[in-house]
């Protein structure tokens, strides 16, 4: 267990041990709680990829899928 310090802007730095064994990154989104008089910070649940990018997530090229996606528009038309 580590401590932390809240900021002036209530911020608090997760300590280095800590963001590694949870495998967090800057701008990654947390679930804040209360339970017991204590605050939760979790990671927020990846609910996998959604709309456009998720056929992207099998390792397809972003500049192939979009031109893909072109020719089937202009095809459709």
């Amino acid at each position: 267990m580590s401590t932390a310090t809240i900021g002036t802007r209530y911020q608090v730095v997760i300590p280095r041990r800590e963001r590694e064994q949870l495998g967090l990154r800057p701008h990654t989104k947390v679930v804040v709680e209360v339970a017991d008089g204590a605050v939760i910070i979790r990671p927020l649940p990846d609910g996998g990829w959604r709309g456009i990018g998720r056929k992207l997530a099998d390792g397809t090229d972003a500049t192939d899928y979009v031109k893909k996606l072109r020719a089937e528009w202009e095809s459709s038309r």
